[in-house]
């Protein structure tokens, strides 16, 4: 690998995890809020799955490692 490619490749990496830990620190907080709305006003889980749902595909989209990784998001069936 080239030094620039390998600059832009830690760059980027770097980047990638800066982002991850600001959803990490919005989502944690967030599933907790969206678990007590579910048990307290929902007779269904259906604010929480929606967060984790989110959660996943933010992962998904970020894709740390790259080519590291084979991270596939799998919607679960609704209805």
């Amino acid at each position: 690998m080239s030094r620039p490619s390998l600059v832009s490749a830690v760059l980027a990496y770097n980047l990638k995890v800066w982002i991850a830990g600001l959803a990490a620190a919005l989502f944690v907080p967030l599933s907790l809020v969206a678990l007590a709305v579910d048990l307290l006003l929902r007779p269904a889980d259906a604010l929480s799955a929606r967060v984790l749902a989110a959660s996943a595909r933010m992962e998904a989209v970020l894709d740390v490692h790259g080519a590291l990784t084979d991270v596939r998001v799998v919607e679960p069936p609704t209805g």
